[in-house]
């Protein structure tokens, strides 16, 4: 069965078919929203403050998981070059 629409035979078919697409046009359009800039990872000079703040009983203590922290941190750098 076929419709005819502005003097063009029409199948049914392709009639769906363009109401489906039109759908779902409409839905990704209307899901899209603002999508905010993401920082790149690793690369954000804001992740340094954001450590957890590090709950020693004495500054010794403070002095070697600094130390230890950056030990680390020196020997990741090294290994991704």
């Amino acid at each position: 069965m076929s419709y005819t629409i502005a003097g063009k035979k029409i199948l049914n078919e392709y009639i769906a078919l363009g109401t489906l697409g039109t759908y779902a046009a409409i839905a990704t359009m209307s899901t899209g929203g603002s999508k905010e800039a993401k920082p790149a990872s690793g690369a954000s000079p804001v992740a340094a403050s954001n450590d957890p703040p590090i709950n020693a009983s004495s500054s010794d203590e403070e002095a070697f998981i600094k130390q230890f922290l950056a030990e680390a941190e020196g020997k990741d750098s090294e290994r991704l070059v």
